[in-house]
């Protein structure tokens, strides 16, 4: 399983630093197909859970509304047939 990350902004830098308004966007693949799975959005200095979701059924999530920190975010395979992978040090845009 395998986690295609984009960090993205919406808005201009200005706009997003000031106001908080950042986002990270991705999908999630297994051996190059898109799947639908849960996946969990975490602070890195405290470990503190932001946000637990569900992918589309494309395996597409986004995070809104973040402030410029670092996150790590894991996803978790549907069937369970794999541990978690974890994409590290994520930062918003």
């Amino acid at each position: 399983m395998l986690i295609n990350l984009n960090v993205t902004s919406s808005r201009s830098m200005d706009d997003v630093i000031e106001s908080g308004i950042n986002s990270i966007k991705g999908q999630v693949k297994e051996a190059g197909i898109s799947i639908p799975c849960r996946v969990r959005l975490f602070e890195k200095s405290t470990g503190r859970l932001i946000s637990d979701d569900v992918t589309d059924n494309e395996g597409r999530y986004e995070f809104r509304n973040l402030l410029k920190v670092n996150f790590f975010i894991v996803a978790h395979h549907p069937a369970s047939q794999f541990n978690a992978v974890i994409q590290d040090n994520v930062v918003p845009k």
